[in-house]
């Protein structure tokens, strides 16, 4: 056996021992419950995620010996997708916190690495703040060494998570004009986080304007660019799968609404009397397809967690190649189309159980579909089936198709960006 190179999270865990399974299923009922509310006046979850971190999400894929929870990738997504299903911003938000430290895990040298262990287990969070709006794939935010710092300076946007964080990792143009992977501290007034996001699902995740004005960025905290490589690979594979979690437990979401409300109904469209609208067949199927996509989802996801499990633990053993990472990129590109397909359907199915009443604002059975397709939106289904399609005949997909030309993550905007969103 080759020889292991380091302690990361095992492929199988048992985490019942240290976690609290009632403090988080309480969690989840208090999220689930207050979301609602919450987005009716835009009120951010500040509170709600604090509690998530001191449960140890943020700390879940640091090693046991190194104060995390030791969890496999798996069972990480596992949870995000029970938290998504409770409230999705909250789920949503741990994307660039789960792709940093997976990348650091993996990739980074061992003081590094090490740091970046404590932040989590300290209950430290980190952002994300890659896109630029510009005509070109130029990024225009821009570092530049200072004596023993750098100095930060540039505008980014959807940058999810970042309003909540202590860290945001991002990109930034060197003096030599180079690609570099930053990670700034928000602990300084260089750094100004605006809730300006205005789309009309995941109103709550911060996806708004982060600017940079000279703020410092340690030596230590500057990484080289990631272009072409298994580092880069990891990153663009991961924030996908972390967006199908968020996906699979929007769609979960849907479907509990949908039993909740059908099981409260007497009266049925179309037929006389007084009956439970759950005895009638059509109903039922609907249910039952409603149900059975989300399983789909939930399903999908979860596998190619594992698969990334096995792909981690061959790197581990210096046994997986830049190629390895890259089919594991398309395993989450190969699902993304079919994630997104089923939610997108189901959220729209659920409406088949009710007739004028299930519109009403008061239920608002629309908010599932919204978030659904707003993170849906953040990266094109159809061009990465394409894509796959195009490997699958043995068609060259340029660098730039396949997103390896950058380590910019994605934005749900149609507007110009600074790079492809992975």
């Amino acid at each position: 056996m080759a020889e292991t190179l380091y302690d990361l999270p095992p492929l199988a865990d048992s985490s019942a021992a240290r976690f609290d399974e009632q403090a988080w299923q309480d969690l989840l009922a208090d999220a689930a419950a207050q979301v609602r509310q919450r987005e009716d006046e835009h009120r951010l979850p500040r509170e709600l995620l604090t509690r998530v971190l001191d449960l140890g999400l943020g700390r879940a894929r640091v090693p046991v010996a190194q104060g995390g929870l030791g969890w496999s990738l798996r069972t990480t997504i596992e949870r995000l997708i029970e938290l998504a299903a409770a409230d999705s911003h909250l789920a949503h938000v741990f994307r660039g916190h789960l792709v940093l430290l997976e990348e650091v895990a993996l990739f980074a040298e061992p003081a590094v690495r090490e740091e970046w262990f404590a932040r989590a287990v300290a209950g430290d969070f980190i952002g994300n703040a890659q896109s630029e709006q510009t005509a070109t794939l130029e990024v225009t935010t821009t570092l530049r060494r200072d004596g023993e710092r750098y100095l930060l300076s540039g505008t980014k946007y959807y940058t999810t998570g970042s309003i909540y964080a202590d860290w945001i990792d991002l990109v930034a143009t060197t003096e030599d004009g180079e690609i570099a992977l930053v990670t700034v501290s928000t602990d300084q007034v260089g750094v100004v986080c605006e809730d300006d996001w205005d789309g009309f699902g995941q109103q709550l995740t911060g996806t708004g304007t982060t600017r940079f004005v000279d703020a410092e960025v340690e030596l230590r905290d500057v990484r080289g660019s990631e272009r072409s490589t298994a580092q880069g690979q990891l990153r663009q594979g991961l924030f996908q799968l972390v967006l199908l979690a968020v996906l699979a437990g929007i769609g979960q979401a849907s479907v509990d609404a949908a039993v909740t409300y059908v099981k409260g109904r007497r009266r049925l469209f179309g037929r006389f009397g007084e009956t439970e609208v759950r005895e009638d067949p059509l109903v039922q199927d609907t249910v039952g397809s409603a149900a059975s996509g989300a399983f789909a989802a939930r399903t999908l996801v979860t596998a190619v967690a594992e698969t990334w499990d096995r792909l981690i633990e061959d790197h581990r053993l210096g046994l997986a190649t830049e190629e390895d990472f890259r089919e594991g990129k398309r395993d989450v590109f190969r699902i993304q189309g079919e994630v997104v397909d089923r939610v997108l359907a189901l959220t729209t199915e659920i409406f088949e159980v009710g007739g004028a009443s299930q519109v009403t604002a008061r239920h608002g059975f629309d908010r599932f579909w919204r978030h659904a397709r707003t993170v849906a939106s953040h990266n094109p289904a159809r061009q990465r089936r394409r894509l796959i399609g195009a490997h699958a005949l043995g068609v060259e997909a340029s660098a730039e198709q396949f997103g390896d030309v950058s380590p910019a993550a994605s934005s749900p905007s149609p507007s110009p960006v600074s790079s492809p969103t992975p």
